[in-house]
């Protein structure tokens, strides 16, 4: 009897700690992230990753995004520029049996951006003489409105420091479509560079992130 009460007892602490581990691999979890390149174009981004599986390694990350600028950026010299953006991705990560947010991953998503610019620049006008319309060229202080859309793919590694701390890098190809207020069809004046901000094209997309998990 002593020998039957003991074996129930070592099973119930050995369940006890399975069900324990268990919680503890496979319990949700949430990170927050600063990406810090984003400070070069005059914009800070924030990551919030939460887990969305009790049975594989998978993430959703959403990215917001302010920006404030004057001055020169890109080869413009902006007198004012504000705007907001957002990303999505689906985070996996690539080793089998574990759930711990480390390693290499894969992961894909969409993005969105606005942005609203004031430059002193050269610009078309339109107007009507003898009832023919007409182009030209003015110069002055003018406001741009940008909207951006695309799509990214990326390939990182994460290292984790303890349980809380991480550092990942990531590096991949994504794609740009930009319109404006002023063109009907895609943004050029703002399309100098991949980083630009009314760029549309495909490009080669990397960053850094560091954060932690609670």
């Amino acid at each position: 009897m002593k020998k039957l009460l003991l074996i129930l007892s070592l099973s119930a602490l050995f369940t006890t700690c399975g069900f324990a581990q268990e919680k503890e691999i496979f319990g949700s979890r949430l990170g927050i992230g600063f990406v810090p390149q984003y400070t070069i174009s005059g914009g800070m981004r924030f990551d919030i990753d939460r887990s969305i599986s009790k049975t594989s390694n998978q993430w959703l990350i959403f990215s917001p995004q302010v920006y404030m600028l004057t001055g020169s950026r890109y080869g413009h010299e902006i007198e004012e520029l504000s705007g907001l953006g957002l990303d999505v991705k689906h985070k996996i990560y690539l080793k089998p049996n574990s759930m711990k947010p480390q390693g290499f991953y894969a992961q894909y998503g969409i993005m969105f951006q606005y942005f609203s610019i004031t430059e002193n620049r050269e610009y078309s006008e339109s107007y009507t003489e003898n009832g023919v319309e007409y182009y030209g060229v003015e110069e002055g202080s003018l406001n741009t409105k940008l909207y951006k859309f695309g799509g990214n793919f990326h390939l990182g590694y994460q290292w984790l420091v303890g349980d809380k701390v991480y550092f990942d890098v990531y590096t991949g190809a994504g794609i740009r479509i930009s319109h404006n207020n002023h063109n009907e069809g895609f943004d050029t004046w703002y399309n100098n560079y991949w980083v630009d901000y009314g760029y549309s094209g495909t490009l080669l997309d990397a960053g850094f992130r560091v954060g932690f998990y609670f």
